[in-house]
This record gives C-alpha cells, structure tokens and sequence, in this order.
C-alpha cells in the first residue's frame, strides 16, 4: 500500500512539476514580448542618431503595439515620448499627420499615438511607401486591430466605428479617399 501511495505521489510531483515549467515559460515569453529597451541614454541630436536609433524605433513600436492603453504606465509614456521625438526629427523618413486620417481619433491622445506608432512601424518596414495614401492605409490596417482590441469603445466616436467598419470589410481606402 506505501508503494502505490509513493508512486502516486511521485507522479503528482512530476505533473506538478511540468505544469509549473509550462506557466513560467508562457510568463517568460509574455514579459519579454513586452521590454521596453533602455532609452535613457539615447540621444536624437544628429542626423547619424535617428539613422542608429531605428532598431530601437522598431522596438519601441512593437512594445506599443504589445502593451494595452494605460496612461498610468510610466514605461509606455516614455516609449510614446521617444517616438515622438524621433518623428520629429529623422531626416529620413517623412510622416503626414493629415487631418482627414487623424480627425477620427477625437483629439485623444492615446489613440492618435497608437497611429504614430502604426505610421512608424509601417514606414520603417516599406521604406519605399512615401505617398501619403499609402502610408496612411498602411498604418490605418495596423492601428484599427489594436484598437479595437485595446481601447475603451465606448470612447469612439460614430466616424472611428465607420472607419473600423469600412476596414473590417476591406473598404478602407475607398471609405477615407471617396
């Protein structure tokens, strides 16, 4: 009878065991999916450091993209700080902020970088894209997912539910460019 409970447990040990192994690697993947590098000593002064600081833009997007909407989170403030500053200022990358793409994001702050981020990322990955349509559909087909996965909706306006709607059903660019 010692013999069956022994084996018992042992076996209860080593499913404990695998279970536990299993959790911290899925919280391991998740963290890390979510770092913010280190942009404290960073500089954008020249025009060398916008052309090095790129990888990190890329970064800094992806860590946007992968983190929910907290204006309390001091880390993705810092990150939406950075890539505003570094939109500013690379000389080699235009970014058009026009309002017929911007005005369905409603003066909110939050929303509007999750589209600078979306505009970043996209210019960064087709660098050859340099028309404004094209950039701004690009960053549209990544910002829309995001937010409507990340965002309070009930914040939206009828315009950014249009957009979404039109973007759902393949319909983007005819409903912005009529």
């Amino acid at each position: 009878m010692s013999f069956v409970i022994h084996n018992a447990k042992k076996h209860f040990m080593r499913n404990l065991t695998l279970v536990l192994f299993v959790i911290l690697s899925f919280k391991a993947v998740v963290t890390t999916g979510q770092e913010l590098p280190n942009l404290k000593g960073l500089k954008l002064n020249r025009r060398a450091d916008f052309k090095n600081a790129e990888n990190t833009v890329a970064k800094v997007t992806e860590y946007l993209f992968q983190t929910p909407i907290d204006t309390k989170n001091k880390a993705r403030n810092e990150a939406g700080k950075f890539l505003v500053d570094w939109m500013n200022g690379t000389p080699d990358h235009v970014f058009y902020l026009e309002e017929k793409e911007t005005s369905y994001f409603n003066s909110n702050s939050d929303l509007l970088l999750m589209y600078m981020a979306a505009l970043a990322k996209f210019s960064l990955a087709q660098p050859l894209a340099k028309e404004k349509q094209q950039q701004a559909l690009g960053a549209m087909n990544l910002t829309l997912p995001y937010l409507y996965q990340h965002s309070d909706k009930k914040t939206w306006s009828k315009e950014l539910w249009q957009l979404y709607d039109a973007s759902k059903n393949g319909k983007l660019k005819e409903f912005l460019y009529p």
